[in-house]
């Protein structure tokens, strides 16, 4: 398993994000039909596998239990979940709610991120790309177990 790559792709006029074929085929070979869209802080919403995301809540759950900030942000999260049907056409519904809060416009950009898929407003995504600068020296401590991934020998 795994998302990767970005799309920059339109919504119909019905509200509906049609995933790229790469992503498709992995969450159905992967998990079927069974999806949640959950809206994230930071403007970002993403797609989880059920199973994913099960897993995500059932441990956040676990730790709201002890802490009440904990669990304000489970609720929150929890709140925000949407099970998502892909369609024949490789289409999902995005509902209203989910890209107001999100700021998805015409277009946005559907973006991998190994076990779950992100939608972004197309302009905080093009800021967010060029922004990103890889200073080796400055984040050595994190990259320095994917060297291999950065740099070829």
């Amino acid at each position: 398993m795994g998302f990767s790559g970005n799309y920059l792709n339109k919504f119909d006029e019905a509200g509906r994000l049609s995933l790229p074929s790469k992503m498709r085929e992995e969450l159905r070979a992967s998990f079927g039909n069974d999806t949640l869209m959950a809206y994230t802080f930071g403007g970002i919403v993403r797609v989880y596998p059920k199973s994913v995301y099960d897993m995500n809540m059932k441990n956040m759950h676990e730790a709201a239990k002890k802490d009440v900030n904990t669990y304000k942000l489970f609720r929150k999260i929890s709140s925000s979940a949407f099970a998502v049907e892909i369609n024949s056409s490789g289409r999902m519904n995005i509902p209203a709610q989910i890209r107001q809060s999100a700021d998805l416009k015409e277009e946005c950009y559907v973006i991998g991120a190994y076990d779950v898929i992100e939608l972004w407003n197309k302009e905080k995504w093009e800021k967010e790309s060029a922004s990103f600068d890889l200073d080796l020296e400055n984040n050595a401590d994190v990259l320095a177990g994917f060297m291999h991934m950065l740099v070829s020998e």
